[in-house]
C-alpha cells in the first residue's frame, strides 16, 4: 500500500526538510489511510507522534509500529465531539511526550445522500466529526502553544467549503467544511502575534475517497500530494502562510463534468 500511495516514494529533498527533530505532533485519525501516512512522514523527520483513533485500535497500533521505526510515539484513544476525552487525551500525550506543536485535524465522517432521506442523527454525526472536532482539539492545543510562542494546526476542509458550495448528496458534510475553513481564519488570525499558524488543506478526490468522480487529468490525489503541503506550510519560513486554505484537487471542482 505504501508504494501505491507515495508513502516511500516521497519527492520532498530531506537534506532541506523541516528541522522537527524532537517537535511533538498530534495527528488525528491517523490508525489508517491518508492519517497514518502523514503520521510516519513526520515521524521520518523526526517527528514525536501521537497516533489517535477511537474505534480502529489494531490499524492505530500498526501505523505505532510503523512510526517507532524512525521517532518516538503513543496511541491515544478519544471521540474527538466529546471535550473530556480530549482533556484526557491531552494530559495523556503531555505525560508520555510533553506539549503538541504541531496538530493535524483529519477526523471527519463523510456522508453521500439525499438530503432528504439524511437522518437527524447522520447529519448531526457529519457536523460534529468534522467542525466540532476541529473546534475543540484546537482549544485544548492552543493555550500552550501560546506559552511556546510557536505551533503548527493543520485542519482538513473540502474543494469548494470555502465558496459556500451546495452538494445535493453531501450537504451536512459541506456545512461542516465549510465551518472548519472559516475556523481556521479566526483561529489564524487570534494568535497570529504568539508565533502560531493555522491553515487549513482541502484535498481533490483520493484514491481511498467514497465518491470517485471523474478529474481533469483522470487520475486521484496520491497522499504524498497532501503530505507534500504540510511538509511546506510547517516549516519555519512559512510562517507568513496563515489562514489560508489550500486545495490540491489537480484542477477538479464539485458540480464539473468531463
Amino acid at each position: 500500500m505504501s508504494e501505491k500511495f507515495g508513502i516511500e516514494a516521497t519527492c520532498v529533498c530531506y537534506k532541506t526538510m523541516n528541522n522537527l527533530k524532537g517537535k511533538i505532533a498530534l495527528v488525528t485519525g491517523s490508525a489508517k489511510n491518508l492519517g497514518r501516512a502523514i503520521a510516519i512522514d513526520l515521524a521520518r523527520q523526526g517527528t514525536k507522534v501521537a497516533v489517535h483513533y477511537n474505534r480502529s485500535e489494531k490499524e492505530a497500533r500498526q501505523t505505532l509500529k510503523e512510526v517507532k521505526k524512525y521517532s518516538d510515539g503513543i496511541v491515544v484513544k478519544a471521540d474527538l465531539t466529546n471535550p473530556n476525552d480530549i482533556a484526557s487525551m491531552i494530559r495523556f500525550i503531555k505525560a508520555k511526550l510533553n506539549t503538541i506543536d504541531i496538530l493535524v485535524n483529519l477526523v471527519g465522517n463523510f456522508i453521500f445522500e439525499p438530503i432528504t432521506s439524511t437522518t437527524f442523527e447522520k447529519f448531526k454525526d457529519v457536523i460534529e466529526s468534522n467542525l466540532y472536532s476541529t473546534f475543540l482539539c484546537s482549544q485544548a492545543v492552543l493555550p500552550n502553544m501560546k506559552k511556546k510562542r510557536w505551533g503548527r494546526i493543520i485542519n482538513f476542509g473540502c474543494v469548494g467549503a470555502e465558496s459556500l458550495t451546495v452538494r445535493e448528496k453531501t450537504t451536512p458534510y459541506y456545512i461542516g467544511k465549510t465551518g472548519v475553513v472559516m475556523l481556521t481564519k479566526v483561529l489564524a488570525y487570534e494568535y497570529a502575534k504568539y508565533g502560531i499558524t493555522v491553515n487549513s488543506i482541502s484535498p481533490g478526490i483520493l484514491e481511498t475517497s467514497v465518491a470517485r468522480p471523474k478529474t481533469p487529468t483522470d487520475k486521484y490525489a496520491q497522499f504524498i500530494d497532501i503530505i507534500n503541503v504540510i511538509n511546506f506550510i510547517i516549516k519555519e519560513n512559512s510562517s507568513y502562510i496563515n489562514g489560508t486554505n489550500i486545495e490540491v484537487s489537480g484542477g477538479w471542482r464539485p458540480g464539473f463534468t468531463s
